[in-house]
């Protein structure tokens, strides 16, 4: 029973992290590491990119856009929800549609920031 309860959970976490999105930095623009840092989904990686940099949260939500995307736009595609809800980006009121069935790239998405 162990071996098969252990057999499962492996093959569920290794299901779950066959669905990331690997990004790949376009540039070592400080805007590209806040995109890169965004993308982690870790509220502490990027809490520890905005640190000494003296730009507030609110100016990073209206000004940054990673891919030519808003940051709103850049969480709802990759499904980002911890680092939106950290910045405050409210993605309950929007509607839109995925596509479950929809094959994820196996090539790494090359991630800019704004210019």
């Amino acid at each position: 029973m162990k071996v098969f309860l252990t057999a499962a959970l492996t093959a569920l976490v290794s299901m779950s992290n066959a669905h990331a999105v690997e990004f790949v930095a376009a540039d070592d623009s400080h805007a590209t590491e806040l995109c890169m840092a965004f993308a982690s989904d870790r509220p502490h990686v990027m809490l520890a990119a905005m640190r000494g940099q003296q730009t507030a949260k609110t100016r990073i939500t209206s000004k940054l856009e990673c891919n030519d995307m808003s940051l709103d736009e850049f969480a709802q595609t990759y499904s980002l929800t911890r680092n939106a809800k950290f910045m405050k980006i409210d993605l309950e009121t929007k509607t839109s549609i995925k596509d479950i069935a929809k094959v994820e790239p196996t090539m790494p998405v090359v991630l800019s920031g704004s210019k």
